[in-house]
């Protein structure tokens, strides 16, 4: 009977090996098609997620919207899609663009989803805000738009760091001269 009861563990824990990976294997590849809309002051996305293998769309898939800016990833809205597989959000409009010509990346994700792989969107959209124009900054000490009491304390710190240290070697040149006096004295 003891012999009995490993079998079956072991039958029973293969099965359920097998089912989850039956289970791995059921998500479904998708799409995401964006559409954008402005208002006054907010950006309108709105997202439909549709199966790739019966060309239907996806109901309870939760898409996160992000913006793409230099260090990472900017989380701007998310959702829940409906039984047409659309879901609807707003973000700010004033987001400032993250290239030279003034657009910024929008991204529509799908993460950790028990119904669908994970799927990824982008689209570029152009920013109603100026990006700052690259205009070189000429080298100076104290920074070329520093405040004018600050570069009067810089240079003053500075100043005074370099009298202590010229002190500093006087002093150390009176030890010395001091002390050969001493031995001369000694000697005598």
């Amino acid at each position: 009977m003891r012999y009995n009861n490993k079998y079956i563990v072991a039958f029973l824990s293969l099965l359920l090996a097998i089912t989850s990976v039956v289970a791995q294997d059921e998500k479904i590849n998708g799409t995401i098609s964006l559409q954008i809309n402005s208002n006054d002051s907010m950006n309108v996305i709105t997202a439909t997620v549709i199966n790739n293998a019966t060309k239907q769309p996806v109901k309870d898939i939760e898409v996160t919207f992000y913006v793409q800016r230099t260090f990472g990833l900017m989380k701007v809205a998310n959702g829940t899609s409906d039984t047409t597989g659309t879901i609807t959000a707003e973000f700010p409009i004033a987001i400032q663009g993250s290239n030279v010509k003034g657009y910024y990346t929008l991204l529509a994700k799908v993460e950790e989803n028990e119904k669908m792989n994970d799927t990824t969107f982008s689209s570029n959209i152009k920013s109603p805000l100026r990006f700052p124009p690259d205009k070189p900054i000429p080298p100076s000490i104290a920074g070329s738009h520093a405040p004018w009491w600050l570069a009067i304390t810089f240079t003053l710190v500075v100043g005074i760091v370099w009298l202590l240290f010229v002190y500093v070697l006087y002093l150390v040149y009176r030890i010395k001269k001091a002390s050969s006096k001493s031995k001369l004295l000694s000697n005598n």
